[in-house]
């Protein structure tokens, strides 16, 4: 009986090796896994345009810096009229990316008043660029791409949430 040589394990075993490393890859770098999302608070929101038109959203709320962390990683999809909302408090410079983000999304930087400074539209899955508030912000919102411009929102619009004094 012939040994197998293990020039042919290295020959067939290292491709199956690198792809099985390929697929665990965005999970191991993360630090989180996709099994073991926070759980979020929902939560509901309002967002009224300056002509008074407004849009509610079903929204889950990140307080925590663990939930910060994990945001809508791993998602597939996003309901529509749904979103999540980070609030920070004291207000602050904040940053956003889309590590490990598989959907588009739209984000709308809010002063302490309720007010939109910045918009970001269709940040793109897994981009790694900061995406920077550019002032100190209450929160970040973060929905569908596409919603910022189905609705007509613009930066002087007011969102209507608890974390926001009205």
């Amino acid at each position: 009986m012939k040994k197998p040589q293990l020039r042919n394990w290295v020959w067939i075993g290292t491709p199956v090796l690198i792809v099985l490393a390929l697929l665990v890859w965005p999970y191991i770098a993360s630090g989180q896994k996709a099994d073991q999302s926070p759980t979020f608070e929902q939560s509901s929101m309002t967002i009224q345009r300056a002509d008074g038109q407004s849009f509610l959203y079903s929204v889950e709320v990140a307080l925590t810096r663990e939930q910060e962390a994990y945001g809508l990683m791993f998602r597939r999809s996003l309901p529509t009229n749904a979103g999540m909302i980070f609030v920070y408090n004291p207000d602050q410079l904040v940053s956003m990316w889309m590590k490990n983000t598989y959907i588009p999304l739209d984000m709308l930087f809010v002063r302490k008043d309720g007010i939109i400074v910045k918009i970001i539209t269709h940040a793109q899955p897994f981009d790694l660029t900061p995406l920077p508030s550019g002032e100190p912000v209450r929160g970040v919102i973060e929905l569908n791409a596409g919603d910022v411009e189905r609705n007509g929102l613009k930066t002087g619009d007011k969102v209507i949430f608890s974390a926001f004094s009205q």
